[in-house]
Formats: structure tokens, sequence, C-alpha cells
């Protein structure tokens, strides 16, 4: 794998490149150099003047599929071309072609594009070792030996603490959903309170699955993240106040009770009806006031969620707001309100 010390190059399957990646690297870089040299032994002028300035863009092709798909030997491969580039340009210069100083400039540009191609490439791939190392740690037991039911060799040694968090972050970096998924789910295990932030803004991450990840890793730290997520609540960004108001519900911690109510009135009813769910799941009766109130929301999924949280508190109080919602139209809220009302009546009958 790039970024270990031997073997094979692979792609993000994991599987050996085979045939098609050096033919497409080979195919593009015989159509540059072979329009290189007809540009040089060509005496047609509408060629030289219309075409000519546009073929070395040519050369990016091979050069980013090469330091993409091979990023060690991407500087060897540019080395390579960049020679026979060159060693054609002052072929032409000997047949009375004029020396055009923009190739200079296009070089420049070859090594450039290569080297920044190459270096990141690496870098995602070493993250992507580390992680993958320190996974399959995790399945080895403490005496080297596979634990019984894992397929895996042993692992090699483990990095410290430290490098071990950082390849994690870093790890986040890596466009795959699969291998960010993974690292913030290892994340949220490594109970460290430094994972906090990190995980906070991925819950505004555009992936819906990478954001319901970062929520759940949050509630696997505990209680050492409840005051960032509490303060998560006033985020601008609704889907960081969601994932704020999901989280604290996995952890139960009673300090986010009250900012959960305040979030009952956030303006985005998705933060709304999460906020509502996590304060029915959390059993505070503290909330009980400002669930009735939820169940006049102008979002008809609040409501709903309202019913049932009332229902799980089992205030007393709330079962004439909740047969007053009895009268709405929509047939889920009254299915949650007469549930509701039964485990208030039944929780009436057992304290009796």
């Amino acid at each position: 794998m790039p970024g270990t010390s031997s073997g094979p190059e692979v792609d993000s399957g994991g599987q050996e490149s085979g045939i098609l990646k050096p033919f497409l690297i080979g195919v593009f870089t015989m159509v540059a150099l072979l329009l290189h040299a007809f540009a040089i032994t060509s005496t047609s002028g509408i060629f030289l003047h219309q075409i000519s300035p546009l073929f070395p863009h040519l050369y990016y092709i091979p050069i980013v599929l090469a330091s993409i798909w091979y990023p060690r030997r991407g500087l060897l491969f540019i080395c390579i071309l960049v020679g026979i580039s060159i060693g054609m340009v002052f072929f032409g210069f000997t047949r009375g072609i004029p020396f055009d100083p923009l190739i200079l400039v296009y070089m420049a540009i070859y090594v450039w594009v290569v080297a920044t191609t190459s270096v990141f490439t690496m870098e995602q791939w070493k993250n992507l070792s580390r992680f993958l190392r320190s996974r399959r740690g995790d399945r080895v037991a403490p005496s080297g030996t596979v634990r019984q039911g894992s397929e895996m060799p042993a692992a090699s040694p483990e990095p410290g603490p430290g490098e071990d968090f950082d390849s994690l972050l870093s790890t986040l970096a890596i466009q795959d959903v699969r291998v960010r998924k993974a690292a913030i789910s290892s994340l949220g295990r490594t109970r460290d309170v430094r994972a906090v932030p990190p995980l906070i803004s991925l819950m505004g991450d555009e992936n819906r699955t990478i954001r319901e990840s970062a929520a759940q890793a949050l509630g696997s730290l505990g209680t050492i993240a409840v005051e960032p997520l509490m303060e998560s609540l006033g985020d601008r960004d609704w889907h960081i106040r969601m994932g704020g108001a999901i989280a604290l519900r996995i952890i139960g911690d009673p300090r986010g009770v009250d900012p959960l109510i305040r979030a009952t009135t956030d303006e985005n009813r998705f933060v709304r009806r999460e906020a509502v769910k996590s304060l029915g799941r959390m059993g505070d009766g503290r909330a009980t006031d400002r669930l009735i109130a939820a169940l006049d929301d102008m979002d008809t999924g609040v409501k709903i969620r309202a019913a049932a949280a009332l229902g799980k508190l089992a205030d007393p109080r709330a079962l004439d707001p909740l047969t007053h919602a009895l009268a709405d139209q929509n047939a889920e809220l009254q299915e949650a309100a007469v549930e509701a009302i039964s485990k208030i009546k039944n929780s009436i009958t057992l304290s009796e």
C-alpha cells in the first residue's frame, strides 16, 4: 500500500493495480508525445499558430493520473516525461524551429502539478494506512495473537497514543465516506476530550451519514462532551444544533435539559423535533410545560414527538392538552396522543 515501506501500490478498493491504469497513462502519454513531435516536424503554419499552443496541456492528463495512482513513482515519471519533451524541443531547435520560452513555463507547471498531487495523495494513503493498522490492532489480543474468530494477522507495532489520535484526525480528510465514518466511530471510543471540537464541526458536514456518525460518536464520548454540546445548540448551522440535540439525548446528562428546553423554540423545525424527542427520552419533569406548549407547534412532526415525549414523562398535567390534541386532523398525532394518554393514566393507576 502506498505510504508503507514496502508492498505493491493499491487502489482505493485495496486491490493491486491491474493493466488498465498503466495502459491509460501510456496511451495519453503517447498521444501527447506524438502531437508534440508532429508540432516540431510539421510545416503547416495553421497547426503551428492555432493548435500548437494547446497540445502541451495534454501532458497534464498522464501526469495527474500517474500522480494519483502511483504517487511514489510520480516524480520519476515526470522527470522522464519532461526529459523527453525537452529533448524534442532541442531537436526542433536544431531543425530551425524557434525556441518558445513558454515551454519552460509548461515544464515548471508539470513539475508543480505532479509534486503537489503526489504529496497530497501519499499523505492520504499514509493516514489511511495508519488508521487501518489501528483498526486491525483492535482485533488483536494483548499477547499479539489474533482474537478468536478473527482471521486478521497479528498487527504491526501500534503508534503512540498521540500519533494514533492525530492519524485519526487526519483520516477525517479522506474522501471515502466509509473510512471517515470508521474514523469518527474510533474517535468516539477514545474518550479523549480533544475529539469533541472536530466531531462537533462534523455535525455540519454536507453528508448526512457523516453528520449522524459524528453525533453518535459524541454521545459515545459521554459527559466530557456535554458542555460543548450545550454550546453547540446555539451554533449558526442548524445541522450542528440538531446533532447537538441528538448527542445530548444519547448521553442523557441532566445538564442538557435546560438548553434542550430552549431548543424547542428553535427557528428550524428539525432542531425542534430532535430537542423535543430528547427531552422525552431524558424523562426530566422540568420539560413538561415546554412539551405541552410544543403541542401547538406549527410543525406536525414536533407535535407528534411532543405527544410521545409527554407520554414518557407521564405527568398528569399533560392529560387535558393531549385530549385537545385528539381533535387534530393528523392521524399520526391522534395516535401518539392516545398512546400518551394511556401511559399517563396507567401511571396514575399504579401510583394509587
